[in-house]
């Protein structure tokens, strides 16, 4: 599942809450823009459709499991600059993190 950017989990309230996990998302008008700015951009499909496919595989992987699964939009502008801001590299690592970061704003 390399090139989706991979799940990230969230921290549960209570034991009996399913997991709750972030999952990169692109818009098709974004996806060049977010390809090109990527370190590790060969993970990345240069297909939208084939990455979009694949994503919404995994997302229903995921349901299925009886996980939480939230779209995490990454705009190209503002994951720049949140990469700016943290001093990282745009790659896996930083969106893992970026995801994570947006899934526990809109948790908690």
């Amino acid at each position: 599942m390399e090139g989706l950017g991979c799940w990230f989990e969230m921290g549960r309230e209570m034991v009996d809450e399913p997991r709750r996990i972030g999952l990169p998302w692109y818009r098709r008008e974004d996806y060049p823009s977010i390809r090109e700015m990527m370190a590790d951009r060969h993970n990345l499909s240069p297909v939208y459709d084939t990455w979009l496919a694949a994503a919404e595989n995994n997302e229903n992987v995921g349901r299925d499991a009886g996980l939480q699964v939230r779209r995490i939009l990454i705009e190209p502008e503002a994951f720049a600059r949140w990469c700016a801001e943290k001093g990282v590299e745009p790659n896996s690592a930083a969106r893992r993190d970026y995801v994570a970061s947006k899934t526990s704003e809109n948790t908690s």
